[in-house]
């Protein structure tokens, strides 16, 4: 535990103060709390915002690899595999009907009320989901879609584009990775801009839908009004990046999960 303590505190040093134990995150200081260490090669947190289920993706220790996806229930820590699912490569929640979605190599399920896994009639080989009102999937030749009545249909703003993932944000920005380079693009239209100065790692969205980018020179959230991406952290090599009810931040680094929890009692340096 004293070296997970460490790699902790090492992630986020250039953010928290040397005689402090915790770390700022925009303008609000946050304590730090180990949530689960040894996960190998985890990806793809999410929170499930109505029951406190924390949902990722981690690599099994077989030959061939395999991806499964696996849950801690916040409140008790208890963790447990969903089985059915193979290869898993991402998840989405839809937070107002409940329902939690799984992508794969080879297809589209959803998680019931049991924790059991369900296919949907997506066969294609899924590498990104998002959920923003409607499902959005992408797979892996780099084509976007709407899962709408058991079909997918292609998202027009991006038709003829390849990307690798996408988030939409509370001001219809639709911000879509490919080759690690992010780009923008307003739904409804074809005007595609690009944020080309960062390395693109982790995109997600807080409980107010604004658009987080995590990357190796710290997280960013979209700033809406400059057209621009301001810097809330200097953590980086983030694998994950999810928020609570609170908004508070969940992420994942190495092989941990770390919850921020807000101090109303910020750190002072010399």
């Amino acid at each position: 535990m004293k070296t997970c303590l460490i790699i902790i505190l090492t992630i986020a040093s250039s953010t928290a103060d040397k005689r402090c134990k915790g770390i700022y995150f925009g303008d609000k200081y946050y304590n730090l709390h180990l949530i689960k260490e040894g996960i190998n090669k985890i990806d793809n947190l999410i929170l499930n915002r109505n029951d406190d289920i924390l949902y990722f993706t981690f690599e099994e220790l077989n030959t061939p690899p395999n991806r499964l996806v696996g849950y801690i229930n916040m409140d008790t820590k208890e963790t447990k595999v969903i089985d059915g699912i193979n290869n898993a490569t991402s998840i989405a929640i839809d937070h107002r009907l409940n329902k939690i979605f799984v992508g794969s190599q080879n297809g589209l399920y959803k998680i019931n009320d049991l924790k059991q896994a369900e296919r949907l009639p997506i066969q294609d080989s899924i590498v990104n989901l998002h959920f923003k009102d409607v499902l959005y999937f992408t797979n892996i030749k780099g084509d976007s879609f709407i899962f709408e009545d058991g079909f997918g249909v292609i998202v027009q703003e991006l038709q003829g584009v390849k990307i690798k993932e996408l988030i939409v944000d509370n001001d219809n920005n639709m911000f879509f990775v490919r080759n690690n380079t992010l780009f923008r693009i307003k739904l409804g239209t074809k005007a595609i801009n690009i944020h080309e100065k960062i390395y693109v790692d982790v995109i997600s969205t807080d409980i107010y839908t604004k658009a987080y980018i995590c990357s190796k020179t710290g997280v960013y959230v979209y700033n809406k009004y400059k057209f621009a991406l301001d810097r809330v952290s200097d953590m980086n090599y983030l694998k994950g990046l999810t928020f609570n009810k609170a908004n508070e931040p969940i992420y994942a680094a190495k092989d941990l999960i770390i919850k921020l929890s807000e101090n109303q009692i910020p750190c002072f340096e010399d």
